[in-house]
């Protein structure tokens, strides 16, 4: 999507703000996908992340950085879950 933070990382938009929302918009309202979780997806299709997104190390260590970031704990965090 074609945000400051993209071109600031001097990455080329691949899609428009605009293609970017009714992509986020269609999936946040889409009955197709209603009650799943856990899922990336390549604009409208159901896709393969990178392998480290599946790998859980790599996983808790950005768990534990965001947190740290955020100034959030675990136990907070499981208690806005419920």
């Amino acid at each position: 999507m074609d945000t400051s933070m993209v071109r600031r990382a001097g990455v080329r938009p691949v899609s428009t703000v605009e293609e970017g929302a009714l992509t986020i918009l269609n999936l946040a309202t889409s009955p197709t996908v209603e009650g799943q979780t856990g899922l990336y997806f390549n604009r409208l299709r159901e896709a393969t992340a990178q392998a480290q997104a599946y790998d859980p190390e790599v996983r808790r260590r950005l768990q534990a950085l965001s947190l740290n970031l955020t100034g959030l704990s675990a136990e907070g965090l499981a208690a806005l879950d419920r």
